[in-house]
Parts: C-alpha cells; structure tokens; sequence
C-alpha cells in the first residue's frame, strides 16, 4: 500500500466505525458493556461494533497483507511470513468511552498507520514510523487528518497550532488524565496560575490531541499513573505534530524526552506533553520534570 493511499482508507474505515457507533448508540445499547478488552479497559457494546466495523473495511481494502492492533481485539495479522515492513494499523475504535456511556457527546475514534523502518535503530513500531493518523469526533462529524510530511487537516482545512496573544503562557491547557488524586498531586498544584490561564478535561485523549493540533488549545498533558498508554496516542500526535506542535516524553525515569523512539503497544506507556511552541513546552518540562 503506497503511503499517498491511506488516507483513503483510514477515512473509508473511519466512517464505517462512525457509522457502526450511531447505529448503535441507543439509550440502552450505550451502557451495555461485554467484557474487558485487550487494552484493559471495559468494553462496550459500541466499541465493538466500531471495531468490527472498521477491521472488515480495512480488510476489504487491504487484503491479508496488514497488521490490525486495536484496543479491544489486540493484535491481528494474516500475514504467514516473517516480513517485518508489513504496514501496523492502530485503532481506537472508541476513545472518550466513558463520555459516550454517560452520554457525554465528547468521543472518537482514531486510527493510525505505522510502516515499520528496519533501517534505523528504533523499534519498527517506534511513534516516529506513523505515516497516517485519522481522528473523527463521532457526535459531530469533524474530521483530523494527517500524513506524515504533509501537514493535518481538519475537514479539509490545513491546520496551524496557537499562536499565544495573552499576557499568560498557556492560555488553554488540556489534561487527560482519570486519576483524581494524579491530578491534584502530580500535576495541579505544579502549575501557576500566572502562567496557566484555564484547564479543561475532555475525556477523550484523541480529541484533546485534535484540538491541539488546531490550535483551540495551546497546550496538553497526557499522563496517568505508570504512564499513559501508548497505544491512545499515535493519530492524535502525528496529527498535532504534523500541525506543528512539539512534543516531550516526561515518564519518570527515562532520560530521553524524544517521543519519535517510544514502541506503540499494549506493553508500552508514556506521559507525554504537547504544546504550541517550544517556550510553553520548556515551562511544562521544567515545571512537571518527570511524572511517574
């Protein structure tokens, strides 16, 4: 698959999972839950009949010769060779669970695309090999695009990240975290108010990455205890970074802050910061330092 055709299908597959979720998405169907899924979250209804939604399209488009990770089914591949540039398509096929349970209408999906680089000394799945990412706000129907050296797009229009005008340093920053005590110890009570003007928790990590990117926000810290899973971020940082935006690896007790060679998966997980520029992106690193 040449890389100028996955957005394509990430878009044909992304409406698919859209598609699947509203169908779906009834007062009683939206609470419905089936089990835990590969990511260790509960599994909803919805994220299932996204996920298949999704998985058939790329399937239909594919063939055999892809790599399907998802949060729900794990890891899926029909290859039955050891080739090793097989494309990895990462699919969240419902992030901000919790907001569509509670009918919250802040929730996505995201897909990325990662083509596995054996040339350079980074784990082939490393966040520097994702090529393609696609976001999509269900309830709304905005869409975040991106492919790599190319620039984001949201519905159609190329995106650009903030460019600050206050007399603040931040004057949105993003959070997504779940733990309330995390919150208030390791990342509140860090932030000044002279330099952080307002907070808001989205619930969904992929569109808080989103709003980024378009510069709604000038800043985003994604974080949870042991770290964030890598496996919730790889369209919504292709799609920021692509914006513009820079971004650090803070997890406590690693040394490298480059985001490019962390390993995308189920075993992998990271607190990372985003921000518009690398003057609010400094603040952050050196106001947070390492989060554990």
């Amino acid at each position: 698959m040449k890389r100028k055709d996955w957005s394509l299908v990430l878009r044909k597959a992304g409406n698919a999972g859209r598609k699947a979720i509203l169908r779906n998405y009834t007062e009683t169907s939206r609470h419905k839950i089936l089990g835990k899924g590969m990511g260790g979250d509960m599994t909803l209804r919805i994220d299932e009949v996204s996920e298949r939604a999704i998985y058939n399209s790329l399937k239909s488009n594919l063939g055999k010769e892809f790599v399907f990770l998802s949060e729900e089914i794990g890891e899926v591949s029909k290859i039955h060779n050891e080739a090793s540039d097989v494309p990895i398509v990462v699919c969240d096929p419902l992030d901000g669970s919790h907001n569509a349970e509670v009918g919250i209408p802040l929730f996505s999906l995201a897909l990325s695309v990662i083509e596995p680089n054996i040339e350079v000394q980074t784990s082939p799945r490393a966040f520097g090999n994702i090529v393609a990412g696609l976001i999509t706000s269900i309830k709304t129907d905005d869409e975040f695009v991106a492919s790599k050296g190319k620039g984001s797009f949201h519905n159609g229009k190329k995106m650009k990240p903030s460019r600050v005008k206050t007399s603040h340093l931040i004057r949105t920053l993003l959070i997504e975290t779940s733990d309330l005590e995390y919150l208030r110890e390791k990342i509140l009570t860090k932030l000044s108010k002279e330099q952080v003007n307002k907070t808001r928790l989205l619930g969904s990590a992929a569109i808080s990455y989103s709003m980024l990117a378009s510069g709604s926000a000038d800043a985003l810290i994604f974080a949870q205890p042991g770290g964030a899973r890598t496996i919730d971020s790889p369209a919504g940082f292709l799609i920021a970074r692509e914006a513009g935006c820079v971004f650090s690896n803070v997890t406590e007790g690693v040394r490298e802050n480059s985001v490019e060679n962390i390993d995308v998966g189920f075993s992998s997980r990271a607190n990372l910061i985003g921000a518009a520029n690398t003057a609010i992106l400094s603040y952050l690193e050196e106001t947070l330092v390492k989060l554990p």
